[in-house]
Parts: C-alpha cells; sequence; structure tokens
C-alpha cells in the first residue's frame, strides 16, 4: 500500500481533563441514588446474612451460611415457603398476561363504548394494593361480603384452600391494567396488510391469532411476563391484609416471610438471607427467560 507523504496525517485531538469527566459528571446525580438506596442496601443485606443481629438489626457474631444452611434450608416452613411463592408467581403471571390478553382483544376494534371498556380494563394500573386489598376483603367477608351474598354462601374466602386463590385472584386483577395497556399498544403495531391476507386465504379469527397476532406482539408478551413475575414475587400488602398477618402455608410467600422475621421476630439476619435468596431466584428465572428469548421471540 503506497502512502501519500505530502499529505500531513491528521493530528489527534486531546481532550481536555473536563471534556474526559463530563459524562461522569452528568451520570453522577444517577449513580449517586443508586449507590444509596440500592447498591448499599443490597451489599449490607448480603452482610447482614452472614451475621447473628440483636432485637435492633445490629451484627453481634458472625457465623458464615449458618443462616441459610441451618436457619432456613434445615426449616420445613422455608420449603413449603418457597413452594407456595413459586406457585403463586405462576399462577399470577400467567393469569395476569392472559386477562391483559383477552381484555386488549375485546378493545382493539373499535365500536360504542369500547373507550369506556378501555378505561375500566385500565383501572387497575391506578389502584393502590393496599386499597384494593381492603376493598375485597370486604367483598370476601363471610357473611356480609358481596360474593357470599350475590351466591346466597357463607364461604370463608380468606381461610382454608379458599385463601390462596382469593389472594392470587387479587393479584392477578391488579396486574391485568399494566398488561392491558402495553398488550393493547403492541396490537396497534401489527400490520393490517396482515390480515387482509390471511381473510383473502380464508383464514378464520384463531387462525389470524396463533399466525399472526401473537408471533406479532411476542415481544411484548416477552417483556410482560418478565415485569408480571417479577412483581408478583414482590407481593405483600394482599398477604398481609387479606390474611389478617396470619397466613397459612398456602400464602405465606417469601416476601411476607422477609417482613414477619424482621419487623414481627426481629430477626433480621432470616430475613437478609431470605432477601438474597428471592434475589437469586429472580435472577435465575430472569436469566432462564432471556436465554429462551431468541427461539421464542420474533423481532
Amino acid at each position: 500500500m503506497v502512502t501519500n507523504p505530502g499529505k500531513p496525517r491528521p493530528s489527534r485531538i486531546r481532550k481536555t481533563p473536563y471534556e474526559i469527566l463530563e459524562p461522569y459528571l452528568f451520570l453522577l446525580p444517577a449513580l449517586t441514588i443508586f449507590a444509596l438506596f440500592l447498591y448499599y442496601p443490597f451489599a449490607r443485606t448480603i452482610y447482614l446474612s452472614t451475621w447473628v443481629t440483636d432485637a435492633l438489626g445490629r451484627p453481634k457474631k458472625f457465623v458464615g451460611l449458618d443462616n441459610y444452611t441451618i436457619r432456613l434450608f434445615g426449616k420445613p416452613e422455608f420449603w413449603a415457603s418457597i413452594v407456595s411463592t413459586l406457585k403463586f408467581v405462576v399462577v399470577v403471571a400467567f393469569g395476569g398476561l392472559i386477562i391483559g390478553m383477552i381484555t386488549s382483544l375485546l378493545t382493539y376494534n373499535r365500536y360504542k363504548g369500547s373507550d369506556f371498556c378501555a378505561a375500566v380494563y385500565a383501572m387497575p394500573v391506578a389502584i393502590a394494593s393496599a386499597a384494593a386489598s381492603m376493598a375485597f376483603r370486604m367483598i370476601y367477608h363471610p357473611t356480609g361480603g358481596l360474593l357470599n351474598n350475590l351466591f346466597g354462601t357463607q364461604i370463608n374466602f380468606l381461610g382454608g384452600t379458599y385463601q390462596f386463590w382469593s389472594v392470587a385472584a387479587v393479584t392477578i386483577w391488579l396486574q391485568s391494567g399494566i398488561n392491558f395497556i402495553f398488550i393493547s399498544a403492541g396490537l396497534k403495531g401489527v400490520p393490517a396488510d396482515l390480515y387482509e391476507s390471511c381473510s383473502i386465504d380464508g383464514a378464520n379469527y384463531w387462525q389470524k391469532l396463533f399466525h399472526i397476532t401473537l408471533p406479532t406482539i411476542s415481544p411484548t408478551l416477552f417483556f410482560q411476563i418478565i415485569i408480571n413475575i417479577i412483581n408478583a414475587f414482590q407481593s405483600f400488602s394482599q398477604v398481609k391484609l387479606l390474611t389478617n398477618e396470619s397466613p397459612n402455608s398456602s400464602t405465606n410467600l417469601i416476601v411476607y416471610a422477609i417482613w414477619h422475621d424482621a419487623f414481627r421476630a426481629q430477626r433480621f439476619e432470616t430475613a437478609a438471607a431470605r432477601s438474597v435468596i428471592l434475589f437469586l431466584i429472580i435472577l435465575a428465572i430472569t436469566l432462564v427467560q432471556f436465554s429462551f428469548e431468541k427461539r421464542s421471540v420474533n423481532y
């Protein structure tokens, strides 16, 4: 390769110290907030999970992994809580997605009253979980509740075998609103000419749904199922308010167990250990989901 000796090479412009630091200065406020409210609490939680603490949460004796192996893994109640949590997450995550999908399809085509229906379907987004739990606590009341009055029964929906499904139903309804909003937005991005082509070829509604609609909005569904799973793992208000702070094994979710250990039993070390385990479970599930992304999501 022959170079032109007469043409001067462009000189490399050296950045000033301020130009080098400038992007980091813009990031500094956000990094500071993350450090104070995310990174430090996370590191502190891992640290406390290896100690025995006093009633105020101050570390007193280093025990290593004993909080995991002896105080958690060695207790049948811990594994019952894990099983109940995983069952709850599966029911809520897919239940919220299905309800959001159905309501989105019901309002996909505009008709008289479709805007009102859309507002009703999206309403759970604007309702706090605590307020919804108190409302459903009255609806589920064994004697004066709406459900028992409608059906003429006296079922204790917040006890026994009904408790798990009652709490799950409230959580599904709360998550259905955000699923409706995102899936509705995804449906608007489906090209209309695809439906027209399928109609010409004689495809019915269900063939269009499974061969056009669902594959086209698969990125939205993938995003929503991840969000649903994370939100389901974090469910707390429903359990605390609907079960009178004394849930049986079917609703003893891990987040509620964390709160109970820390603020009822003053066992901050086991609460910290449960928090670390919850983080690892969510991380593992998220990584598994992303490993299937290329095979199940169409971009």
